[in-house]
């Protein structure tokens, strides 16, 4: 007998459903971090700070690792992450504070290089 499309359909809808799933924590690596933040270097050096518009691909970027970070298993791993950026680039608390206004995101931990993460 000839499967038909919908049978098709069925099995691939019950084959999907069983694949495992994985966490968004067993996926974070802090070169994601990097990657996310790489586009705000143009708004941490040169020279916009505190009173310019960082790039869209920056606030895409902050924008992400804020939908990831809002995760409570996350939350930590992100802003260890985060805060080993600000140290190697010397950003100043102004700037870094800045960003997430600049962007319109909320994050759930001090976007700063002086941050105390949680965990």
């Amino acid at each position: 007998m000839k499967p038909t499309y919908p049978f098709l359909m069925v099995v691939l809808l019950l084959l999907f459903l069983t694949l495992p799933t994985y966490s968004q924590t067993e996926n974070i690596k802090c070169n994601n971090v990097v990657g996310a933040m790489r586009p705000c270097v143009v708004f941490f050096r040169g020279g916009s700070g505190v009173t310019g518009i960082p790039p869209s691909a920056c606030c895409a970027g902050v924008s992400t690792l804020s939908q990831i970070a809002n995760n409570t298993a996350n939350t930590a791993i992100v802003c260890r992450c985060v805060h080993s950026v600000f140290k190697n680039l010397r950003i100043t608390d102004a700037t870094a504070k800045a960003l997430p206004r600049r962007c319109g995101v909320t994050l759930p931990f001090s976007f700063s290089p002086h941050v105390k993460c949680p965990g």
